[in-house]
């Protein structure tokens, strides 16, 4: 199903992801979540790298 999307708000969508990592920090800290469960509830967010190559053949040192 796709989502037709009009605008992206780019400070908005920083803001969202910056208070997940606050709160999954804040879960790490109080105990409530493991290191193990985070990974598996944001796994879906990453990359999969059965999928993913990155090239650096071309890439061109920044300094």
């Amino acid at each position: 199903m796709a989502v037709q999307v009009d605008h992206i708000d780019a400070q908005q969508l920083f803001d969202e992801k910056e208070r997940a990592r606050r709160a999954d920090v804040e879960a790490l800290r109080s105990g409530e979540k493991t290191e193990a469960q985070l990974q598996r509830e944001n796994e879906f967010f990453a990359f999969p790298a059965d999928r993913v190559q990155i090239n650096l053949d071309s890439a061109r040192s920044l300094s």
